[in-house]
C-alpha cells in the first residue's frame, strides 16, 4: 500500500511538472504581444542591440529610465544568442522566472512541510490565473517575482536552519538584482518583512540578517550601479520625473482604489483554494505563530499585502512577488487538511488539484490565440501596411500610441499635439490616430489612407491619415 502511494504521488508529480513547463513554455512565441505593457518591455531590449547602447534604454526615440534595465538586458542578451528578436526572445525571461520561482516553491514546501504540501503548492502556483499569464508575457513582474522570493527564502534558509553565511550574501545579491530590475520597490518585499520578523520573533541570526556589512555592500554595489552609471553620464536632474511619477503619483494620488481590491484580485487567481482561509482560520493560526518558518512566510505575506492596500495605485500584478508564499502556506493547509481527510476527501482533493493545472494547460494549448484573437487580428495588416504601402514620408502619432503599434511598426513615431497639427495640415505626412480621436481628425485630414477595426480592443480603431503628397495615391479620401 505504501509502494502504491509512493507510485501515485510520483506520477502525479511528474504530471505536474510537464503541464507546468505546457503552461509557461508551450507556443510562447506564437501570438503578438497582447498589451502595452509587452512592448513596452520588448522596445527597449530591441534598441539597446540597434543602437549598440545597452546603459540607456529608449523608447520611441525617447529616454526610458521609469524602471532599471535587468528585463532588457537579459531580453537583449538571449536575441543576441538566438539571432533574433520576437516575441518568443521577449517572453523568455519572464518564463524562465516562472519556472525557476514554481520550483523553489516545491523544494521549500518540502523542505518544510512534505512531500504533499510541496506538490500541492506547485500545483496551486502553476493553476494561478496571474501567476501563469504573467509567466508567459514580455514583463517586469515576473522576474522581479522570482528575485525577491529567492532572495526572501534565501534569508529564511540562513535564519531558521543554521546554514553557512553564503546563503546571507545569496540573498544580498538577489536583493540587488531586484532593485535592477524595478527599483528600491523591491526592499518592502524582502527587507521589510524580514524586519518585522526581527521584530516578532527576536531570534539572533535575525538581527544579523539585517546587519550584515558585507551583504549590504554587494547590495549596494549591484543595485545601485546602474543608477550610479547613469547618473554620471546624465546627471541628477534625470531622475526627477521618475520619482514623481512612478513613484509618488503611485503611493498617493486622488484616483485611489478601494482597499479590498486586493482581496477579491488574489480570491480570483487563487480560485478556488483562496477560500481554504476560511477552514478554521482562528485555530489554523494559532497552531501556525507557533512555527517560526510558517510565521515567518506569513508575514512575509502579509506586510507588503497591507501597504500595498494602502497605497492609491492599485493594480494585482503588483503584489504578484507574494504569490509564491500564499502558494506554500495553502499547500501547507491543503496537506494538513488531505492528511486528516477520510479516502473520499483524498480523492477529491488529488482530483481537483491536478484538473487544475490540466485545464490552465489545455487553455494556453488551444484556446488562448481564439480567446485574445481580437487584441492582435490587426497587427499583420498593419505590418503590411508598413512593410508595403508606408512612403518615404514622415509619419506621425497624435496624442498618445499604443507601443504594440510602434513596435510593430520597426521604427520611432514622434507625437504631436494639437499645436503641431495645425502645421502638419500644410506638410507632405501620415498621420496616425486611436481611438476617439478618430472620427475628429479625419474630417480634418485631406483623406484615409487606412482604418483597421478592431485595433487591440473589441472596439479600438486606428485611423492612417493623409495629408498633402500622402493623398495622391489614396483610393479612400474625405
Amino acid at each position: 500500500m505504501q509502494q502504491d502511494k509512493s507510485n501515485l504521488y510520483s506520477a502525479l508529480l511528474i504530471a505536474t511538472i510537464l503541464l507546468g513547463i505546457t503552461v509557461f513554455l508551450l507556443g510562447l512565441g506564437n501570438i503578438p504581444f497582447l498589451s502595452f505593457n509587452e512592448a513596452r518591455r520588448a522596445i527597449p531590449a530591441a534598441n539597446m542591440i540597434k543602437d549598440n547602447d545597452w546603459l540607456i534604454p529608449t523608447l520611441n526615440g525617447e529616454l526610458y529610465i521609469t524602471k532599471p534595465p535587468l528585463l532588457y538586458w537579459l531580453s537583449a542578451g538571449i536575441s543576441q544568442l538566438f539571432g533574433i528578436v520576437n516575441e518568443w526572445t521577449a517572453r523568455l525571461t519572464s518564463a524562465l522566472s516562472a519556472i525557476a520561482t514554481s520550483m523553489l516553491v516545491f523544494v521549500y514546501a518540502r523542505r518544510h512541510y512534505g512531500a504533499w504540501a510541496a506538490l500541492f503548492a506547485l500545483q496551486i502556483i502553476i493553476a494561478n490565473a496571474g501567476f501563469s499569464m504573467l509567466g508567459r508575457q514580455a514583463g517586469i513582474e515576473m522576474l522581479l517575482s522570482f528575485l525577491c522570493f529567492s532572495s526572501l527564502i534565501c534569508a529564511f534558509i540562513y535564519t531558521h536552519e543554521e546554514v553557512g553565511r553564503k546563503w546571507l550574501l545569496f540573498s544580498y545579491l538577489l536583493l540587488g538584482l531586484a532593485v535592477l530590475t524595478k527599483g528600491p520597490i523591491a526592499l518592502l518585499f524582502v527587507t521589510l518583512p524580514l524586519l518585522v520578523c526581527a521584530l516578532y520573533q527576536r531570534k539572533a541570526r535575525q538581527w544579523e540578517v539585517l546587519r550584515d556589512p558585507v551583504g549590504w555592500l554587494i547590495f549596494l554595489l549591484v543595485g545601485s550601479s546602474w543608477y550610479l552609471a547613469v547618473t554620471w553620464k546624465m546627471g541628477f536632474d534625470v531622475w526627477q520625473s521618475t520619482v514623481q511619477k512612478d513613484m509618488v503619483t503611485k503611493i498617493y494620488s486622488n484616483t485611489g482604489e478601494p482597499i479590498y481590491n486586493y482581496v477579491l484580485w488574489l480570491a480570483a487567481d487563487f480560485f478556488p483554494v483562496f477560500f481554504l482561509i476560511l477552514i478554521s482560520p482562528i485555530t489554523t493560526w494559532r497552531r501556525w505563530k507557533q512555527h517560526e518558518v510558517t510565521s515567518s512566510l506569513l508575514i512575509g505575506l502579509l506586510v507588503p499585502f497591507l501597504i500595498y492596500t494602502a497605497f492609491s495605485d492599485k493594480h494585482a500584478k503588483y503584489l504578484l512577488p507574494i504569490y509564491p508564499i500564499f502558494a506554500i502556506v495553502l499547500g501547507h493547509k491543503l496537506s494538513e487538511l488531505y492528511q486528516e481527510g477520510g479516502t473520499r476527501l483524498k480523492k477529491a482533493i488529488l482530483g481537483l488539484l491536478i484538473l487544475m493545472p490540466i485545464g490552465y494547460a489545455l487553455f494556453y494549448t488551444f484556446a488562448e490565440a481564439k480567446v485574445f484573437h481580437y487584441r492582435y487580428e490587426a497587427i499583420p495588416l498593419i505590418n503590411k501596411w508598413f512593410t508595403e504601402e508606408s512612403s518615404h514620408l514622415p509619419i506621425y502619432g497624435y496624442k498618445h500610441l499604443d507601443e504594440r503599434l510602434i513596435y510593430y511598426a520597426n521604427r520611432s513615431i514622434p507625437i504631436i499635439d494639437d499645436t503641431k497639427l495645425q502645421s502638419l495640415k500644410t506638410s507632405d505626412s501620415i498621420l496616425l490616430v486611436e481611438d476617439s480621436d478618430t472620427v475628429r481628425l479625419k474630417a480634418e485630414a485631406q483623406c484615409t489612407l487606412k482604418e483597421f477595426k478592431p485595433y487591440l480592443s473589441r472596439k479600438g480603431t486606428l485611423a492612417i491619415l493623409g495629408f498633402g503628397a500622402a493623398c495622391e495615391s489614396s483610393s479612400i479620401s474625405q
